[in-house]
């Protein structure tokens, strides 16, 4: 199971935080809670990427680098 707080794992849930992520949320113990009954996040906050996902984004970024060279 991936952990939905690392950087590039996921993103934030739009709906639970539309101002993009809390500030201090690693340290801070009083972060701004997801909400319970989100539909997007299921109350988690992040949202996870998928496998196909990270694929679809690397490859993309590989093709751009590509055509830089």
């Amino acid at each position: 199971m991936p952990d939905p707080y690392l950087v590039g794992n996921g993103r934030w849930c739009s709906t639970c935080f539309p101002a993009g992520p809390p500030r201090g949320f690693i340290n801070s113990q009083r972060m701004r809670r997801a909400r319970a009954g989100c539909n997007e996040c299921a109350g988690a906050g992040r949202i996870h990427f998928t496998a196909e996902e990270i694929v679809a984004s690397t490859v993309a970024e590989a093709r751009a680098w590509r055509a830089r060279a």
